[in-house]
């Protein structure tokens, strides 16, 4: 039997009342785009016998396809087949029927992979790590917010407490007390559905909370996770009444929502950033520090993908400014809690909620391994928070960030010079689609007083 035929005999013994499946793949801007299929039909899988457009990867934020990129009608609009990835195969605890759901990739129509396809977007960098030797372990942490459906808009937080009232309730236990009932309906959905949620806190924002995942040796894995758990946040949310937000600044009085992973690294012999007794990195984890901040402005579009992304990009407000690094510094771009031991690791914390955990994953990967390939040697750390003038500066606008991309050789080199080539299209006619809309504050600023 098949590793995906074993998952499904698994399963179904399981769920003998299994009615449905969610099979989706992940677009370029992280939306999960799929069918629901019957339980019935889940065998048909493993023998690619699911179908969807490839154009699915590479539409805009609106659902549109982006006819600059030519991936939809220009080339006739051709079905890939959907490729399961077994361990995904899991139950949908917050489904209102019993539902399970599947992650895939999405190939070309002749079976071969897709450039565009996030998850083999990655899958390619985690192979050019093991060319080396080397495997790389990695773990996210997703910030959100918890929102009332009846506002959504300020004031924010679930039960509407007004801004003149709100707190920061960061690490507060009374906060994630009166949510506890909703937090471990996630937790426990997140963890049956194959995300191994490690542990929950109350984050600065009104209604705004944390969620770590364990740490495993395999990127691809780490990404499926944060899929996973943002799947397990939101539909648990809904169905408690509640919508989750994503958004990297919903409030702009109020804290950011931030995507921060954790990376180390393991080669043959042993442990590379693991600087044994010295307080100092390892010389293999400064290499790998310095070629995260040479390339770090290269692929900021992979980590502030959206317009409101860089709304989150303020002094003093733990979104990084500038590429830098500090040691235990959580006003750096990275930072390494610690340097010895098995504990050592670099956190990489420029990535908003938003951010697409596949492509996050592959660039900073990329990053690193093109810093220990070129042997760079890192700049010294910054001891309190990092802004412009501290380190390499980034784009801080969302043209500026996609222009990066769009001509970075490291981006090409790396990632696939036709998945920046796409990538960058939809981002340009995000932009044209929102600069034809013109926003409530234009009128309240222009309409009566130009």
């Amino acid at each position: 039997m098949s590793g995906f035929a074993e998952a499904l005999a698994r399963l179904q013994a399981a769920m003998p009342d299994l009615e449905a499946a969610e099979v989706f793949v992940s677009d370029l801007n992280g939306v999960p785009r799929g069918k629901l299929i019957p339980a019935s039909k889940l065998k048909g899988l493993a023998k690619g016998g699911v179908k969807m457009p490839v154009s699915s990867l590479g539409l805009d934020i609106f659902g549109a396809d982006v006819p600059e990129s030519g991936t939809a009608i220009e080339r006739g609009d051709p079905d890939g087949l959907l490729l399961p990835v077994p361990e995904s195969l899991a139950p949908m605890g917050w489904a209102a029927r019993p539902t399970a759901q599947l992650i895939c990739t999405l190939t070309e129509e002749d079976g071969s992979p897709c450039a565009y396809d996030p998850r083999s977007v990655l899958a390619g960098v985690v192979a050019e790590a093991a060319a080396r030797g080397i495997i790389a372990t990695m773990a996210f942490e997703l910030e959100f917010y918890l929102v009332d459906p009846a506002r959504p808009t300020p004031p924010p937080g679930p039960d509407g407490e007004p801004l003149s009232r709100t707190r920061a309730q960061i690490y507060d236990l009374e906060r994630l007390r009166a949510f506890e009932p909703v937090m471990a309906r996630i937790t426990e959905a997140a963890r049956a559905a194959g995300a191994p949620v490690e542990t929950a806190i109350a984050e600065f924002g009104p209604g705004q909370f944390e969620v770590n995942l364990v740490h495993v040796a395999d990127p691809l894995a780490a990404a499926d996770h944060l899929v996973i758990l943002k799947r397990a946040v939101r539909g648990v949310a809904r169905a408690a009444g509640l919508d989750a937000s994503f958004m990297p600044k919903p409030y702009g009085e109020q804290a950011g929502s931030g995507l921060h992973v954790h990376l180390s690294l393991k080669g043959p012999d042993g442990a590379l950033f693991d600087a044994g007794d010295g307080p100092a990195p390892a010389p293999r984890a400064g290499h790998a520090l310095a070629g995260l901040i040479a390339h770090m402005a290269d692929a900021m579009l992979i980590f502030a993908p959206h317009a409101n992304s860089y709304r989150r990009l303020m002094p003093g407000s733990y979104a990084p400014r500038a590429a830098a690094w500090g040691l235990d510094n959580r006003g750096a771009a990275l930072r390494m809690p610690e340097t010895a031991g098995p504990g050592a690791r670099i956190e990489h914390r420029v990535s908003g909620a938003d951010a697409n955990p596949y492509l996050v994953a592959a660039a900073v990967l990329a990053g690193a391994l093109a810093g220990l390939e070129a042997g760079l040697a890192p700049p010294p750390p910054v001891p309190a928070e990092a802004d412009l003038g501290d380190g390499l500066p980034l784009p801080l606008t969302w043209i500026e960030a996609e222009r990066a991309l769009a001509e970075s050789p490291f981006v090409a080199r790396w990632l696939g010079a036709e998945f920046a080539r796409i990538f960058a299209a939809i981002k340009r006619q995000e932009r044209a689609t929102l600069l034809a809309r013109v926003p409530d504050t234009e009128y309240d600023a222009y309409l009566r007083t130009v």
